[in-house]
């Protein structure tokens, strides 16, 4: 087994998760442990589930939110999870050993639509349907800060590696990313270029380009241009354009060592692109519904996407 390469990248199917009930919007979010041992699903079904990564067995099904599960973020040190929700309360953090459920908050009055924890494994950052961001401490759950961020609701955020930045992007008729300064928690940059919401972000891991992805701007049935963008994240400046994505991102990934972009689409397609070349790499079909949640292995060798018809699969790159 290969991490995932630049040169004719090899994928195989390796397992098919068939455990979440099929409801309408699947199963939203996907993560994997750093230890590449577990894999950690959230669906509209309102569970969460924990999977062995290698053997595909399912481990435990919780009961997690009563109108579904929106988000999921593990801790670096795989002890905790918080998964987000639309029923209150609306965010909850996990033990991922025992697992049971330590804390619910109460601070949220709307659905709590995208999660992320910081890489010191310290501040939950959470996205919220009124446009606001809540800064929260991971093992007290206190609130420590709201931040106005979006017109409309808060479709992902994400924390920069370093430490620096957290990113938000507008889902609805706010399309706009903002890039915060973590410190003062001042919006640094506002990033325009989306015709419509955007749906996906992934930072590079030496914190110094974003991706972006959105639905785009249709231009027949099944055709969609403007869906797929590359930033600078301290400067803000756009760097590029990807114009041979014609289908609506709904989910990104980006390989450990930061040259690799994985891009889930509306169409059911996977694509592999190079951060370094720009060049579209591969392309291959996950399925016949919409890939809506990407989570890659910390050593690059494992890919779980997770579908709008409820499956999971399990993909390895030779």
């Amino acid at each position: 087994m290969s991490k995932i390469t630049q040169s004719q990248p090899q994928i195989q199917l390796v397992h098919t998760l068939t455990g979440h009930k099929k409801v309408t919007f699947g199963v939203r979010a996907v993560v994997i442990s750093s230890s590449g041992q577990t894999l950690i699903s959230g669906g509209r079904d309102d569970t969460i589930k924990v999977w062995n990564l290698r053997t595909g067995k399912l481990l435990r099904s919780l009961n997690a939110h009563s109108d579904g599960v929106t988000s999921i973020a593990i801790s670096p040190d795989d002890k905790r999870i918080v998964t987000g929700g639309i029923s209150t309360p609306t965010m909850k953090v996990w033990d991922l050993r025992t697992f049971l459920m330590l804390k619910g908050d109460s601070g949220h009055t709307q659905p709590v639509e995208t999660i992320a924890i910081s890489s010191d494994g310290k501040l939950i950052a959470s996205g919220n349907d009124d446009g606001t961001i809540k800064l929260w401490d991971l093992h007290t759950l206190k609130l420590l800060d709201s931040i106005a961020a979006h017109s409309g609701f808060v479709s992902k955020v994400a924390f920069s590696p370093d430490m620096q930045t957290l990113v938000s992007a507008g889902g609805g008729d706010d399309n706009t990313i903002r890039l915060i300064d973590l410190q003062t928690k001042k919006t640094r940059h506002i990033l325009k270029g989306h015709k419509t919401g955007v749906d996906a972000i992934a930072i590079t891991p030496d914190s110094k380009k974003l991706v972006t992805g959105s639905f785009g701007q249709l231009v027949s049935r099944n055709r969609a241009i403007s869906t797929l963008k590359l930033w600078n994240l301290q400067s803000g400046k756009l760097l590029h354009e990807f114009t041979d994505n014609f289908s609506s991102v709904e989910s990104l990934a980006i390989s450990p060592d930061g040259k690799i972009l994985i891009c889930g689409n509306y169409d059911g397609t996977i694509k592999l692109w190079s951060l370094e070349t720009l060049k579209l790499l591969h392309t291959w079909r996950d399925g016949s519904s919409s890939v809506l949640g990407l989570a890659l292995s910390r050593d690059g060798k494992t890919l779980a996407s997770s579908n709008e018809d409820s499956t999971i699969h399990i993909w390895q790159f030779k």
